[in-house]
């Protein structure tokens, strides 16, 4: 479910224009009047055979994207701010770029479960950053993949996270649709939430 990113940005409008291009050219006028009006954007993607749709969330962040990306590897800290986190700690580090991080979540119906992913981050030459995760180890999920793309945008960001979850469980998996699809769009507030606190 995690950020990387980069400083303060240049000129404010120049700057928001042109560093933001990949996020919003995906956004059609009205989806940028929402974000606009602090709104989240939220398209569901149907996947051949998936029981639950890929979520994409979008959100504008009232801060850089170098704290997004603190609060997204701020591992140590994530069940303070994450309500459905209990824990997170990086287990294996192949790179400086590369983490394996051990989550345990709260889950509707579960009770909680404990999951693995390979967080890899990279930096783009446009002030942004990019995470991507790919499930390692789960008794519950056959796939959990997704990815944050985090820009500067005005005096702040925007913030693009994608999450596509396979369950095992097929039956009881769609019941716990709607609750599933909820925690993405928590999670992203959250995101939002703590950086904007940690940006004051």
């Amino acid at each position: 479910m995690s950020a990387k990113l980069s400083s303060v940005f240049a000129a404010l409008l120049i700057s928001a224009g042109v560093a933001c291009a990949a996020v919003t050219s995906d956004l059609s006028q009205g989806q940028l009047k929402q974000l606009k009006a602090g709104q989240m954007v939220v398209i569901p993607t149907d996947v051949p055979g998936g029981v639950w749709p890929k979520l994409t969330v979008y959100t504008l962040v009232n801060a850089p994207v170098s704290t997004v990306e603190g609060v997204f590897r701020d591992y140590a800290h994530a069940q303070d701010f994450q309500p459905d986190i209990v824990s997170a700690k990086v287990i294996s580090q192949p790179s400086s770029n590369v983490c394996d991080v051990e989550y345990t979540q709260k889950m509707p119906i579960f009770g909680t479960t404990t999951f693995t992913v390979q967080n890899t981050y990279s930096q783009s030459s446009d002030g942004g950053v990019d995470v991507s995760w790919k499930l390692l180890k789960s008794s519950m999920a056959d796939i959990s993949d997704g990815s944050l793309r985090v820009e500067p945008y005005g005096n702040g960001s925007i913030l693009k996270y994608s999450n596509y979850v396979k369950p095992k469980l097929g039956a009881l998996a769609g019941m716990a649709k709607g609750a599933a699809l909820s925690s993405v769009k928590n999670t992203v507030s959250a995101l939002k939430t703590e950086a904007e606190k940690r940006a004051k």
